[in-house]
């Protein structure tokens, strides 16, 4: 979906500052893909001391008291028999999908799938040594940055609970890769626009990963996580938010962002009307009647006021609240077809006037 430009601002704004002024976020995730792509080799000939110096920066990303599959691969490798089993695990991981998500999703499933049923044989009591579809994909961004995305579970909650998506990623064994590099691939869309922005970060991985091709992959990463780290967002998405508070807030942002769009119709109708107004229709020499005075008829005028003749009797009135108040009609149903043309686009665009400057006034209200 195309991001909400009013809303993407309030997240990239506070970002960019932290850009020029040097303050970027923690580096672990560029350090750690550093590290895994300059000592990765599938067919290294000691497997595990590799694969020890590859992750050694990816462990503080990965793993956590609570979930290690890191240190649970390094465990399990400490079996000699279980060895080739992971390289081969990790050779079809890997594996080339042209880019299709399906595939990719099934890959790291079955990898996730295919580890843990060795852990269950060999480790069983080891349950923080578990690997999931959504560790298995972190394997793949630290492989190749530009096609995938990192992911934290509570950090793209927060983002996907801001701008209003729906979709439920999972937190780690039920990881839905699809949806959530669809989500993030709508930001990466959005990018292109912020020329500043994309400069500034161009030249961080030139001082940082050598110029890394990482097509901007590693940015959406960033400010997502940034986003959620460093208190981007309202208070009601922030990470410290209650439950209550964040369903307070994703109710008023949706009550916002129905307010906007409300807005948005009725100024694109106004213009419409304002496009092709309604001419004021020009009674000099007509025969009019006026509720109090009677028949007259309207003499010419040089300013914005009607002139009528009433047997003699010469009064003024203004043009527009004499056609529109009700008060004038014309002996000439053409004429009288014009004044009724005029009183509805007038009564049309004040009332559209009216209700847009209390939408705005409520929005204003909404903070």
């Amino acid at each position: 979906m195309s991001l909400n430009t009013e809303t993407l601002n309030t997240i990239l704004a506070p970002y960019i500052r932290s850009l020029t002024d040097g303050k970027t976020a923690e580096n672990g995730v560029w350090e750690a893909i550093n590290c895994f792509g300059t000592n990765w080799d599938i067919d290294a000939v000691d497997f595990p001391a590799m694969f020890a110096q590859a992750t050694q920066q990816a462990r503080a990303v990965m793993d956590t008291p609570a979930l290690q599959p890191i240190g649970g691969m390094q465990a399990l490798m400490m079996r000699p028999t279980e060895v080739e089993l992971v390289r081969e695990c990790f050779r079809w991981l890997f594996n080339d999908d042209d880019g299709d998500l399906k595939k990719r999703q099934g890959r790291v499933e079955m990898f996730a799938d295919q580890v843990n049923g060795r852990f269950r044989r060999c480790l069983p009591r080891m349950a923080k040594f578990t690997q999931t579809a959504g560790s298995a994909a972190l394997y793949l961004s630290l492989l190749e940055p530009e096609d995938n995305y990192f992911f934290v579970p509570a950090e793209a909650k927060a983002w996907a609970a801001y701008f209003g998506y729906d979709e439920d990623f999972g937190t780690g064994a039920a990881f839905n890769l699809t949806q959530y590099y669809a989500m993030c691939d709508d930001l990466l869309n959005e990018l292109p626009k912020y020329d500043e922005l994309t400069r500034l970060h161009t030249e961080r991985l030139k001082n940082t990963m050598h110029g890394i091709n990482d097509q901007l992959h590693l940015l959406v990463y960033d400010i997502m996580h940034s986003a959620y780290v460093n208190g981007y967002y309202p208070k009601g998405f922030s990470r410290t938010a209650t439950a209550k508070e964040r369903t307070k807030a994703v109710k008023q942002k949706a009550e916002r962002a129905d307010l906007c769009m409300q807005i948005a119709e009725k100024e694109q109708k106004l213009q419409e009307l304002l496009a092709s107004p309604t001419a004021l229709p020009d009674l000099t020499g007509c025969e009019v009647t006026h509720k109090m005075f009677g028949v007259g008829k309207v003499l010419p005028s040089t300013d914005q006021f009607l002139v009528i003749d009433f047997n003699g009797q010469q009064k003024k009135f203004s043009t527009t609240t004499s056609m529109t108040s009700g008060y004038l009609t014309a002996s000439d149903p053409a004429v009288m077809e014009q004044m009724q043309d005029y009183q509805a686009y007038t009564k049309e665009k004040d009332q559209l006037e009216k209700e847009l400057k209390t939408m705005k006034s409520n929005l204003l209200n909404m903070g």
